[in-house]
């Protein structure tokens, strides 16, 4: 483990590598682009080989000069100021650890003498088995980080934001050298790179420093090479994978990514075409299905996607292969879940098949709803109503429809009595935080229940009118994707509402 105190003389040392041998040359080809071409009537100038041409270039354009043969943007002869960034990087070896030194190139134009001046400072470091090293010469913003070079390096802390060093340009004649002896020796990072060539090569390296990383390479099963600490483990096969050996193969022949891999584990069947098929399903869901006996059964799979919590709900109560016999709860799933809950909430026995599947299901629902005892005491009701007051900034209306959390303990057994359903079992949830139930009225009626509706995981869990009916019109779907986006501002107002608040968390990002 890297402690800080290591780190530091890691750094201190590292202070005294000097550049390769042709490091400058390498910097100076990395700087080409940063020139321009510049627009003198019907000549321009390019400011890298500083000879005039015949043309009539075009403003903001890209244009090739004849002389050098590169192409630059064009701007006006008279621009004063231009800036061009650029990050270039070059290894070193120090204790035994391989570290990139990072620099960052500042080209500013000097309309003066037509040419750009350069400044080249490090700002960080990168050490693959630690992570990215960074000077406090950075500075940090809400959208974008800046480097400043306007006081010496002193101070170096392990960096974890995302610093985006992509398509930087790293020292090449080196790396041989400075690898060997390394945990990077043998790292297939070179390989790997023109394989997969949105990893840079620091991220190749960072990856190479799991042992896996070599052995899964050497295997032939590149895509996994992508996450080599998830099998950076000691032992056979069995061990490391957590699948049998005969399955190899099968990996290797398909190149399988993660993902994958995840898939032929909860399988266990060496079959691409049905890992394709699972591959967009939640993992857990597959597993409780798996162990639902259900697993293969892609039809049923897919149709009780959407449903998964209730079908875990269920559960408790019922093998989900017996729920699915019973078409009046399958048909009106939530439903039967609310019934089981409530009978089991009443003390009512579901060991007899009646009463674990009831021919009027939706009439012992109701009947179950209205001898629901809910203990209303003062204790309940301050509750209610702090869960009010604590989502009341979602309270939301237009000209037809009114949507407003439950005020108080009343209200929740009212709205259950007016709407026909079970929402008044839900007190413990909603006081509890577990869940958010929320009133719809109609403006002309707002005493009146309308339609109930419960907001769970970030999503409307469900919404009801009247007797369980969800024959809802445009306008009403309409005003509760209005009341979601209403939502969704109120969250993000409450979050950036304290100017302080955010200055803080972002000087506790840079520290």
């Amino acid at each position: 483990m890297m402690t800080k105190d290591k780190l530091q003389k890691i750094m201190e040392k590292t202070d005294t590598k000097k550049p390769p041998k042709h490091w400058n040359s390498f910097v100076t080809k990395n700087l080409v682009n940063h020139n321009l071409i510049l627009k003198y009537g019907k000549k321009a100038f390019c400011t890298h080989c500083q000879k005039y041409f015949d043309k009539d270039v075009k403003m903001h354009a890209k244009e090739k000069c004849p002389f050098c043969g590169n192409s630059f943007l064009v701007r006006n002869h008279n621009i004063k100021n231009e800036l061009f960034y650029k990050d270039v990087g070059f290894y070193c070896k120090v204790d035994g650890n391989v570290v990139l030194r990072v620099f960052e190139i500042e080209s500013r134009y000097d309309y003066k003498t037509k040419t750009f001046k350069h400044d080249l400072q490090e700002f960080a470091r990168f050490i693959p088995n630690v992570g990215i090293i960074i000077n406090n010469c950075v500075s940090f913003f809400m959208w974008y980080q800046k480097v400043y070079h306007y006081r010496k390096i002193t101070n170096w802390h392990k960096y974890t934001g995302k610093r985006v060093l992509d398509n930087m340009p790293i020292y090449p004649h080196n790396k041989k050298k400075l690898f060997k002896n390394t945990y990077l020796q043998y790292a297939p990072v070179e390989e790997f790179t023109r394989k997969f060539k949105t990893y840079t090569e620091f991220q190749a390296m960072q990856l190479g420093t799991f042992r896996s990383f070599e052995l899964l390479w050497k295997m032939g099963l590149y895509n996994l090479s992508k996450c080599p600490q998830m099998f950076n483990k000691k032992g056979d096969f069995v061990k490391r994978f957590g699948i049998s050996k005969s399955f190899l193969n099968f990996m290797v022949e398909n190149d399988i990514d993660y993902n994958e891999y995840i898939l032929l584990k909860i399988l266990q069947k060496p079959d691409i075409d049905l890992i394709q098929k699972y591959r967009y399903f939640d993992y857990n869901y597959l597993i409780f299905m798996k162990k639902q006996g259900l697993l293969y059964d892609y039809d049923i799979v897919r149709k009780f996607y959407g449903y998964s919590s209730v079908l875990k709900e269920i559960s408790k109560y019922v093998p989900i292969k017996k729920f699915l016999q019973y078409k009046k709860g399958v048909n009106n799933i939530h439903i039967y879940a609310d019934y089981l809950k409530m009978a089991t909430d009443l003390g009512i026995s579901l060991k007899s098949k009646k009463r674990l599947f009831p021919y009027q299901l939706i009439a012992w629902h109701d009947k179950l709803s209205k001898r629901m005892v809910i203990v209303g005491d003062d204790i309940t009701q301050f509750k209610v109503y702090t869960r009010f007051l604590e989502l009341s900034k979602y309270i939301y209306k237009d000209d037809n429809y009114i949507i407003f959390p439950v005020p108080s303990f009343e209200d929740l057994v009212e709205e259950g009595t007016q709407q026909g359903n079970c929402v008044a079992s839900y007190l413990s949830d909603y006081i509890n935080k577990n869940t958010e139930i929320y009133l719809i009225r109609e403006s002309s009626e707002p005493t009146k229940s309308f339609i109930t509706l419960e907001y769970k995981n970030n999503r409307v869990a469900q919404k009801e009118l009247p007797h369980h009916s969800r024959n809802f019109t445009k306008e009403q779907l309409d005003f509760i994707e209005k009341w979601k986006g209403h939502r969704t501002f109120a969250d993000y107002r409450e979050k950036y509402k304290n100017p302080a608040v955010h200055t803080n968390n972002l000087i506790r990002l840079a520290a």
